[in-house]
């Protein structure tokens, strides 16, 4: 072997990984310092620098996201810039006083009023007014709405379309709706088309309706909640409700309102359901007024006729404070009987009327009392039962009312094998009663009384003898005329020998029993 041969010439397999180690570590790797002896024999360390690629495909990605990030932000920051500049312009148009009479315009249009807003106030989400004032021309039925502390909230789109739409309209701090008898024929609509430029559903609580002059109104609503539904683009239909309040008339008293409705259409104003209760009524009874015919009600003139009916009321206060609780029943109208009727009337002074057909309740006792003729029977019959008589058969009539006038008409109150009452009476708005009873006794009971009751009580039918008495007085004190006719009676009539017959009662059996033989 050579002696300048350093290398043997065979070598194991780790001595070749060894030498590829070794000469792999006399060059310097990228990024790593090599030293270098220089010519002058001084050394330094170099290092390798990386070769540059010219397509990096991660840094460019880098640079393009970068890029599109900062368009991002640019394009945010000049959404955010042109919303508030269109925000501001918008505030600004839509508070200008242009856009304001524009929309009172709409309004004019729409309800056919002259309105007046008071602080209207509209952004792009909510639209208000401090108050809201419409009076119609003398023709109309309405001759004035205010609606206070009014607010909405408005539909974004909807303004685009130059519409205000949402869900509601709130009178917040309630309203008033003054109806009156109009003058010559309807108003004419002013001319319009499209959709009605306000669609919402409209709402005010402790609202007020008055009917006829405002000082002094022939009705009043109050504390009703009052909502307007407006069932069509077009605004030719619309639903009227009322909630709770209290309705009170002069010469009718009190009545607790549960709920109303009244429908509107091109045709005019129906009157879908009343339900009420005479205030301080307890026990769920009712009145309930209803149109199972869909007829339209007129309110200019012609007589207009409703469906009424009762449930578990008393009959005075049906019949009013005027007409007294000398009589007192409470009724129902009957199931499967004639319903009553519910006119209204724009030409008569109470605008209002009722027929009541009625019975009176299973359960409820039916008692007269305070007019002297009962104390007068239960004096010449000897028996304390008819003071205070109690009807508990039959209890039925015909309940009549035209504002402050009460009466009762084709009357029937009986009692078995005592009493029976029949007949009418009235009572007008001073209370003053005006009317007669056909007042029935058992035969046997006037048979065993005093001549002068014999001779009153003279008329027989039906096992009973019949007497007219006539009623007169005020509701608080009601009177009749039986002592009178007693009295009267005592004079003319002539006992018989046996003390229990007139003279006049004997000769009419003579002529009877002669008869039949």
């Amino acid at each position: 072997m050579p002696a300048n041969d350093s290398e043997p010439e065979n070598y194991s397999i780790d001595d070749m990984m060894d030498r590829l180690r070794t000469r792999g570590g006399e060059g310097s790797r990228e990024g790593e310092a090599k030293l270098v002896t220089r010519d002058d024999g001084t050394q330094v360390y170099k290092m390798r620098k990386r070769k540059r690629r010219s397509h990096q495909p991660k840094k460019e990605k880098e640079k393009s996201d970068k890029r599109m990030r900062v368009a991002q932000v640019v394009t945010a920051v000049a959404l955010v810039a042109g919303s508030g500049l269109a925000l501001v312009g918008s505030l600004i148009y839509l508070n200008t006083p242009g856009y304001h009479d524009k929309i009172s315009e709409r309004v004019k249009v729409w309800t056919g009023a002259e309105p007046k807003i008071s602080q209207l106030r509209v952004t792009p989400l909510t639209a208000g007014a401090s108050a809201v004032e419409l009076r119609w021309p003398e023709t109309s039925l309405i001759q004035s709405l205010t609606v206070r502390g009014v607010q909405g909230e408005l539909a974004v789109p909807s303004l685009i379309g130059g519409l205000w739409k949402g869900t509601e309209m709130l009178g917040g701090q309630g309203g008033t709706l003054v109806l009156r008898q109009p003058v010559g024929p309807a108003p004419a609509m002013p001319a319009r088309s499209g959709e009605i430029p306000f669609q919402f559903r409209y709402r005010a609580p402790q609202f007020t309706v008055l009917v006829g002059d405002e000082a002094k109104p022939a009705a009043r609503l109050s504390g009703t909640e009052a909502t307007l539904e407006v069932l069509d683009t077009a605004a030719t239909t619309a639903n009227l409700r009322f909630d709770g309040g209290s309705i009170y008339a002069p010469g009718w008293g009190d009545f607790a309102l549960n709920f109303a409705s009244l429908q509107f259409s091109p045709e005019g104003m129906r009157v879908g359901i009343i339900r009420m209760t005479p205030s301080g009524k307890t026990g769920g009874g009712n009145i309930e007024i209803t149109n199972p015919d869909k007829s339209l009600l007129d309110l200019r003139g012609k007589k207009s006729d409703l469906t009424i009916r009762v449930g578990r009321l008393q009959l005075g206060s049906l019949l009013g404070p005027n007409f007294g609780p000398w009589l007192s029943a409470e009724v129902e109208t009957p199931e499967n009987g004639e319903a009553g009727i519910f006119s209204y009337d724009a030409d008569s002074p109470t605008l209002v009327s009722f027929r009541i057909p009625f019975r009176a309740t299973a359960s409820s006792d039916s008692v007269w009392k305070q007019l002297p003729m009962f104390g007068v029977l239960a004096k010449e019959v000897g028996e304390t039962w008819y003071q205070a008589p109690i009807f508990d058969l039959e209890a039925n009539g015909v309940l009549v009312r035209s504002g402050a006038v009460a009466g009762l008409e084709r009357l029937h109150f009986a009692s078995r094998n005592r009493l029976v009452l029949d007949g009418s009476l009235t009572a007008d708005a001073q209370g003053v009663l005006e009317g007669s009873l056909e007042v029935g006794l058992p035969d046997g009971l006037v048979n065993n009384a005093s001549a002068a009751m014999r001779a009153v009580f003279k008329r027989r039918d039906g096992g009973y003898s019949w007497a007219t008495v006539r009623l007169s007085g005020t509701g608080r004190q009601p009177q009749d005329d039986l002592q009178k006719q007693l009295d009267t009676a005592s004079t003319t009539a002539t006992p018989a020998a046996g003390g229990n017959q007139s003279l006049e009662d004997a000769f009419r059996e003579i002529i009877e029993s002669g008869e039949e033989r």
